[in-house]
């Protein structure tokens, strides 16, 4: 047997070539696989508090007002994502308010992991209920969130989902068997492949490898391989780049359902919350005036009382859309309870925000709703205003006192704009 250093240039270059490739390939097959699976266990986890952060949004004046109808009727609409096992809403008592109850329920997993909830809840009710922040965790099999209702800054129940992991071990399969698939080509190529068409076959798995490694370090998915070669890479990279194209449209569809109010379009309450403290920031570091203006539309719980719950909800998107309408271009409209609306006016002191608040005001009190059969009814709305130029990055106080300003105009008559004033 001839010894390895009296074997041409030619075969020494192709041996070290491909042992470095392989050993290449071997360690960035390792890291991609390890960064896959701590990627899709967190896009998992995080895909399921996205819906149930949504779904506890728009459970909230159901269970504020106890209308359990309303309540199984959201929870219902969770069937569209099947690998939902089981959600549960508690009321702040810790008692079951209302069930979505699927056939999964049966399963032994379920069934142990009902049992053991009111434990869980009871032992994270401070962090649920005083703190308002959410609980999840992801297992072998399963994995859940218990998200807090929120109603007018006070947690009132929880949502909990129950999910299992089919889909996180499918990718997760998927990604292995695809990159075992390559990584095994990949292989067979280098050993047989003379040294003048080595860069030919390596270049593009380096390429895809870069691309892979880019996606997991940056989590960004704006990017795509380029296919050189009209072969088998081409038809790699092609389904590669469409699979990127969805996962990144999947994840802007997932983003404006994080942010957005199901029913009106507007902003949710999340949404709100975080663009108030980057506007209060903005306008303590600038030193200028921002305005809070939180509209309630008048005696809404008679609205749906004698219409029904449509015509309500005809009512709350009618409402914001006249909203949106009269705001200015770089204001946010928000929903952020059941018939509670949020303005945030950027640069804009008290005389303009109250301005701004009128207008909208007159706006509604003008418009006239058609909901059937050529009936028609109108409805007003409450407004506080509060307006200043912030010393600190606190949201808590401007948040109560554009509260307090609402209250006041509730309880002197309705359908008018007050100014929160210093007592």
């Amino acid at each position: 047997m001839r010894r390895f250093r009296d074997l041409s240039i030619r075969y020494k270059l192709t041996v070290l070539l491909g042992a470095s490739a392989a050993i290449a390939l071997l360690i960035s097959v390792a890291l991609s696989l390890a960064l896959a699976f701590v990627t899709q266990r967190s896009e998992s986890l995080r895909h399921l508090q996205q819906i149930a952060n949504i779904a506890s949004d728009n459970l909230t004046a159901a269970l504020a007002f106890r209308d359990g109808d309303s309540a199984e009727r959201l929870l219902g609409s969770l069937y569209v994502t099947p690998n939902i096992l089981i959600a549960i809403i508690h009321d702040e008592e810790g008692l079951p308010f209302s069930v979505y109850p699927t056939v999964s329920r049966k399963q032994p997993v379920v069934t142990e992991f009902v049992a053991q909830l009111p434990q869980l809840l009871k032992e994270n009710h401070a962090s649920l209920f005083a703190q308002q922040k959410g609980l999840s965790a992801i297992e072998l099999h399963l994995m859940y969130t218990i998200t807090p209702i929120q109603f007018d800054g006070k947690t009132i129940g929880t949502l909990t989902l129950l999910a299992d992991t089919r889909e996180l071990k499918q990718k997760l399969v998927y990604f292995v068997a695809m990159q075992s698939a390559i990584s095994l080509a990949t292989l067979v190529i280098i050993a047989f492949i003379s040294i003048r068409l080595q860069q030919v076959f390596t270049a593009p798995i380096f390429s895809i490898i870069e691309v892979i490694r880019t996606i997991a370090k940056t989590k960004n998915y704006a990017v795509s391989v380029k296919a050189v070669q009209n072969d088998e890479f081409k038809v790699l990279f092609t389904h590669f780049n469409d699979m990127i194209a969805e996962i990144q449209e999947r994840d802007a569809r997932l983003c404006r359902l994080a942010t957005t109010d199901v029913l009106t379009g507007l902003a949710n309450r999340r949404h709100a919350m975080e663009e108030l403290q980057t506007l209060v920031t903005r306008a303590q570091r600038k030193q200028e005036f921002f305005g809070l203006v939180m509209f309630d539309v008048d005696h809404f719980k008679h609205i749906n009382d004698r219409y029904g719950h449509p015509v309500g909800d005809m009512v709350l998107k009618e409402v914001a859309g006249i909203l949106s309408h009269l705001a200015r271009e770089y204001d946010l409209v928000a929903r952020i309870g059941g018939e509670e609306f949020l303005v945030l006016c950027d640069n804009s002191d008290q005389e303009v925000s109250c301005a701004i608040a009128e207008r909208m005001r007159q706006g509604i009190e003008s418009a006239v709703i058609a909901y059937a059969d050529g009936k028609t009814l109108q409805v007003t709305v409450s407004a506080g205003v509060y307006a200043t130029c912030p010393q600190t990055e606190d949201t808590a106080a401007p948040l109560s006192r554009v509260d307090e300003a609402l209250y006041h105009a509730k309880h002197s008559g309705r359908n008018r704009v007050c100014i929160w004033e210093p007592i």
